[in-house]
């Protein structure tokens, strides 16, 4: 996403010479633990016209992150001159493009910049909600990490308590941004109390994701036009991986996404039996 540089139908501050000697600029650093990578950005506008517009929340700032490696695609919006993004570490991973600018909140009719430059004359500008009025110099930031998209499943499938009463199928919806698994409220509740136990992890992987994930293969390879996050990943990890998603059977695509959970299960339910059978 390059938006420095860019012919705009309005003068935008920092954006080539459209606004002379007006500075707009974003200083970001980044910093990580165990869980998140922190963007803390601190936004310095001497233009008036901006920074009038940010005061009467008739815009904003915004910082646009994405990575392509995970196909992560999301934008902030803030008044403030300061701000901490928080991303989950299961997001990123390899290079990732942090833009900073300020957007108008309002429609405005007759838009003037301060000190403009003499093209612009004394034009005024009909700006929509959304345009671009500022803009900062991008950067790229490159983060290492254990990104699996199915590593922690819980970046495309979630699982979650049926509304419906007693006991029925579980099913699966995907016409959402993540593959929802619907439980019925006692197998909920048992996997609730199960899933903490390590030795029966796979077992569970098993039995309630493969079917879903059987399924969402299915659907992908149907072709159906959609850009739901769960499709974007899924169809990254299955390329990542050199699969046949076009040709390839979906319940064994989705057993070698998962890394064989069958052998996983068998192995973690021969390990309960003889712990069992020891006690």
């Amino acid at each position: 996403m390059r938006l420095r540089n860019r012919s705009f139908p309005h003068p935008v501050v920092g954006n080539l010479d459209d606004v002379p000697g007006a500075k707009f600029q974003a200083d970001r650093e980044m910093t990580t633990d165990k869980q998140n990578i922190y963007i803390d950005v601190e936004v310095v506008s001497s233009n008036n016209t901006i920074n009038d517009l940010i005061s009467a929340g008739k815009a904003a700032y915004v910082v646009h992150v994405e990575c392509s490696n995970t196909l992560f695609r999301r934008a902030y919006e803030f008044s403030s001159a300061t701000h901490r993004i928080a991303i989950s570490m299961d997001d990123l991973n390899g290079p990732v493009e942090v833009n900073t600018f300020a957007r108008s909140r309002r429609p405005m009719n007759a838009y003037k910049v301060q000190k403009a430059h003499a093209d612009y004359e004394s034009a005024a500008f009909t700006i929509a909600v959304g345009d671009i009025l500022a803009v900062a110099e991008g950067e790229v930031f490159y983060i290492e990490s254990d990104f699996d998209a199915l590593k922690n499943i819980g970046s495309i499938i979630e699982i979650r308590e049926s509304d419906n009463q007693g006991d029925h199928p579980m099913r699966a919806q995907f016409d959402s941004e993540k593959i929802v698994i619907f439980l019925c409220k006692a197998d909920f509740a048992l996997y609730k109390e199960l899933r903490a136990n390590e030795a029966v992890t796979a077992a569970l992987s098993g039995l309630i994701v493969l079917p879903a994930l059987t399924e969402a293969l299915r659907l992908l390879q149907d072709g159906e036009e959609d850009d739901t996050r769960w499709r974007q990943r899924l169809r990254f990890r299955v390329e990542s991986l050199d699969l046949d998603l076009e040709n390839g059977e979906p319940l064994e695509l989705a057993q070698k996404l998962l890394e064989l959970p069958l052998k996983r299960a068998l192995l973690s339910t021969k390990s309960l039996a003889e712990n069992a059978g020891t006690n």
